[in-house]
């Protein structure tokens, strides 16, 4: 029995915050340009002297072993631009501040920017780390010493014992603590937006989670129109202490996604969200569709080795499902932006998924990634590549995927060292509808893998 087909989705607004990147046109320039746009961490980015916590030997309890990462540096926010008391915004985390930003620059994307009737029926759902910021660090500190205090200088005999204070600029407002859902409340508040909005944690398909959530909506006439996306976020020395602790950056310093010798992941912040219509709507109404979602098939892996390991059956599910609801083929797929974190378990994992899948249809699509240039955005992943993956259609460009010196394949060639895109390569297809794949893959074995379409305008 055929399925009938589900209404796709127009994107008619894109937004980003990403390493090196204010917006999508500075993150274009910036992959055209083969730029790698992670770097050392420093003491402005973390808050202390990174050094004092180094040690290169992976495995140290309260060490860290690997100081590269994406950061959002020298970031222009002006808090008068929102519909909010300036002093609010200002004593919020870049969490807060970041959802303004990219929600305001999409809907001003889109073309909607002041229409009032249309924003009104407009929902906003984001992914969002359930992990500690640096301003809700800055809330609950005092209370943590409160606490700590007396048990070291118990234990160190010395009645006199104070933990340092950490040092701050500004009085955070109890609006911090609630890091999980007050971003989107936040960007509806500012926005005059509808009564739709929430945040959500799907691991790092949190993207392609918040984007699925957002079509339900639409589709079901719940909204006109949707805002989503995901950020990534965290107090920069907890995520690193995190990461360290489970081993998920390189030993041996490479981090090169699609590459042999590549041993972890580059941890980075950054935001990126879209605007969302029912595609037959925004054809009426004469929008500019930067790319249609044909198909976003979700699965969870169940059951596997461990909770961090990657499971190829529960990836396969996915894109079992992204074909079903858009009724194409693997064959029809052009492009595949990878999620490819650069870790060796995962990156082999990966490939040997879309093996199986794609070899079953004697599908051999492009591949790529676009971590080599900005490093891993965790629950953001996604919306770096769906960014990438959207001008690379408009464009009929595929950006070099950087770094990559030996390069993966598998064993029955679907995925050869010629398939990694690895110099900028005219997009393959001649005919009048591009299409890509994406991947978004997440501990916990949450997966994710979104179909984009473009039509070549006449």
């Amino acid at each position: 029995m055929r399925i009938s087909a589900v209404e796709k989705i127009a994107i008619i607004g894109l937004s980003c915050l990403f390493p090196d990147a204010n917006n999508p046109e500075q993150f274009w320039q910036n992959l055209t340009n083969e730029k790698d746009a992670t770097s050392a961490t420093t003491v402005a980015d973390l808050g202390v002297d990174p050094t004092i916590f180094y040690d290169p030997i992976k495995g140290k309890p309260e060490k860290i072993y690997f100081l590269q990462g994406g950061f959002i540096r020298n970031f222009p926010f002006d808090p008068s631009e929102y519909n909010l008391p300036a002093e609010l915004v200002e004593s919020l985390d870049n969490s807060m501040k970041w959802s303004l930003y990219a929600a305001k620059q999409a809907i001003q994307s889109s073309g909607y920017w002041g229409n009032r009737q249309v924003l009104s029926k407009c929902g906003v759902i984001l992914g969002t780390l359930s992990l500690p910021t640096k301003k809700s660090n800055q809330l609950f500190a005092p209370i943590y010493q409160q606490t700590i205090n007396p048990a070291i200088a118990e234990l160190l005999q010395d009645e006199n014992f104070r933990l340092a204070a950490l040092p701050t600029t500004t009085k955070a407002s109890p609006y911090n603590a609630m890091i999980t859902g007050f971003p989107a409340a936040l960007v509806s508040q500012a926005f005059a937006l509808s009564s739709n909005h929430f945040c959500i944690d799907a691991a790092c398909s949190s993207s392609f989670y918040a984007i699925k959530l957002a079509s339900y909506y639409l589709r079901s006439r719940k909204a006109d129109v949707m805002l989503a996306g995901a950020m990534s976020c965290v107090d920069p020395l907890f995520l690193r202490m995190l990461f360290s602790g489970i081993q998920g950056y390189p030993e041996n310093g490479i981090s090169r996604p699609l590459d042999k010798a590549s041993r972890g992941l580059i941890t980075s912040d950054g935001i990126g969200m879209v605007m969302l219509k029912r595609y037959s709507d925004a054809v009426r109404d004469g929008d500019k569709i930067l790319a249609t979602i044909a198909g976003n098939g979700l699965s969870n892996d169940g059951k596997g080795k461990h909770l961090l390991s990657p499971n190829s059956r529960g990836q396969i599910l996915a894109f079992e499902r992204a074909y079903q609801e858009a009724q194409l083929s693997p064959k029809d797929i052009d492009y595949i932006e990878c999620h490819a974190t650069g870790t060796l378990l995962g990156d082999t994992t990966e490939f040997n998924s879309v093996e199986t899948f794609f070899g079953e249809h004697q599908a051999s699509p492009l591949v790529g990634s676009a971590k080599s240039n900005v490093g891993h955005l965790l629950v953001a992943a996604g919306m770096v590549g769906l960014a990438k993956t959207i001008h690379s259609m408009n464009a009929g460009v595929i950006p070099a995927t950087i770094n990559v010196n030996e390069p993966m394949g598998t064993e029955n060639s679907v995925i050869s060292s010629n398939n990694i895109v690895r110099t900028a390569t005219k997009w393959p297809n001649n005919s009048s509808v591009k299409r890509a794949a994406l991947s978004a893959f997440g501990f916990g074995g949450t997966n994710s893998h979104l179909i984009l379409e473009k039509q070549d305008e006449v």
